[in-house]
């Protein structure tokens, strides 16, 4: 039987990078403590009187669209720079997700302009559909 020091030598636990040692909770770590620092720096400079926007919270939705923004690349990179529906979505996604940071963070009244992101996922849609290889059959 073997044990947890035995697996993490023969790499078991975890998922493995092209690196060969550096698994999954390692490379990933980096993300959380950056977001902790962030949010720190960010409740300092509000003590210290720093004028911040009253919804300065909405930087936080961009989080996840660079997280879409990244999972696009990555499949763009997979697919051998070929664009597909999986681009155009995460693409989409992280349009979306901008835009409604962008609208929160400058207090815009999203009353008037939530049709901006029908259009915006709209576009996405249609550049799905129209995307080489989607209606493809082999």
């Amino acid at each position: 039987m073997t044990d947890r020091r035995d697996q993490d030598e023969q790499g078991g636990f975890g998922r493995q990078g092209e690196g060969g040692g550096d698994g999954f909770a390692r490379r990933g770590s980096w993300i959380g403590g950056a977001i902790l620092i962030f949010i720190g720096v960010v409740f300092l400079l509000k003590n210290f009187g720093f004028p911040f926007p009253q919804n300065w919270w909405a930087v936080f939705i961009l989080i996840p669209a660079v997280a879409a923004f990244a999972g696009a690349r990555r499949v763009y990179a997979g697919n051998g720079g070929v664009i597909n529906a999986g681009v155009i979505g995460g693409v989409a996604a992280g349009c979306v997700l901008v835009l409604l940071s962008l609208l929160f963070l400058f207090g815009v009244d999203v009353g008037k302009f939530w049709p901006l992101i029908l259009i915006v996922v709209g576009v996405g849609v249609l550049s799905g559909a129209m995307a080489p290889g989607r209606n493809s059959r082999r």
